[in-house]
Order: structure tokens, then C-alpha cells, then sequence
């Protein structure tokens, strides 16, 4: 059985907008019958926190990798050294903007497959869409240059695209 395009769309976007809810959820608190609600980040915290004054300094923070080039940024009362409110904060918005990037990539991914399925010259061909950073990539095999060059040109007018990389084969 064949899907639609829309169901195969609307299907596709609910399941990866389920899965990162599902991740985003699971990464926030977790809870365990055994023990209260735990926050993930007191554990990285105290793992970091070498010589445990209950603050980072910059020597320990760094081992993170969201921390090693942000560390100022995270420290927001400029005192050199991070709270494990700030350490929190900083993470959470590091999180946060993660999976925002990730639907935005899903988000463009999708835009390009519905407009190649709509276009008369594309909607036959199989023609695959990964997105990455806003950077997309389309692979499989078309007939025609043209129909390559038509593909690239719909994906380079989604908004949300920086750049496209054609991976198309002509075939015969």
C-alpha cells in the first residue's frame, strides 16, 4: 500500500515532532520510584566541580563541551566562576536551542520534499532530503539534468536553506 504524499508528510512531521518531544522531555527530569524528581545537570555539575567549592572556574568548565568556548556567556555574574544556577541555565538554553535547530532542519526538510512532490517535473522521482544546520543534501537518481537543476532550485528557494549540495546521478 502506497501512502499519499500529505499523509506521508503529516505522519512523518508528527513522529519526529513526538521523538523530540520524547527527547526533550526525557532530558530535562527524570524520576525514578526509588528516589525524588533529579535534576541531569547537578550530576554533570558535580562532575566537573574538581575541587568541590560548588562553583566551575574556568579550568573545569571547559571540559564541557557546550561550556569550552561559551564559558563567559554562562557566567552571567561576571565573577569568573559558574553557580550551579548559571551551569543549569547555560545548559538548558543549550538544549533548548538544539532541538529548536532540529525541528528547523525536520521543518525544512519537509518544505522541500512537499514542494518536489507538487512540482510537475520533480513529483515522480525519488528523490532524497537530508537537512543539517540548514544545509541540505539531495541524493538519489533523475533522468534529466534539468530535472537535477529544477530540484536544486526548489530546495534553494525554501526559506531556511543556506546552502544546497546537489547529489543527484542522471541516469542512463
Amino acid at each position: 500500500m502506497k501512502n499519499e504524499p500529505h499523509t506521508f508528510t503529516s505522519n512523518t512531521r508528527a513522529l519526529t515532532l513526538g521523538l523530540a518531544l520524547c527527547v526533550y522531555s526525557a532530558s530535562g527530569i527524570t524520576a525514578n520510584a526509588d528516589r525524588p524528581l533529579v535534576q541531569p545537570f547537578a550530576s554533570a555539575f558535580s562532575k566537573l566541580d574538581n575541587n568541590r567549592d560548588h562553583r566551575l572556574n574556568h579550568d573545569e568548565a571547559v571540559q564541557d563541551q557546550d561550556l569550552a568556548q561559551h564559558f563567559e556567556n554562562a557566567d552571567i555574574d561576571r565573577n569568573g566562576s559558574l553557580s550551579e544556577q548559571e551551569f543549569e541555565q547555560f545548559k538548558q538554553a543549550a538544549q533548548q536551542s538544539r532541538l529548536e535547530a532540529f525541528l528547523d532542519d525536520t521543518e525544512v526538510t519537509e518544505k522541500i520534499r512537499d514542494e518536489l512532490v507538487h512540482d510537475s517535473r520533480t513529483k515522480s522521482l525519488n528523490i532524497s532530503v537530508e537537512t543539517y544546520k540548514g544545509e541540505v543534501i539531495l541524493s538519489g537518481f533523475v533522468d534529466t539534468d534539468q530535472q537535477a537543476h529544477r530540484a536544486v532550485e526548489i530546495a534553494s528557494s525554501v526559506q531556511g536553506v543556506q546552502a544546497v549540495k546537489n547529489s543527484l546521478v542522471v541516469k542512463g
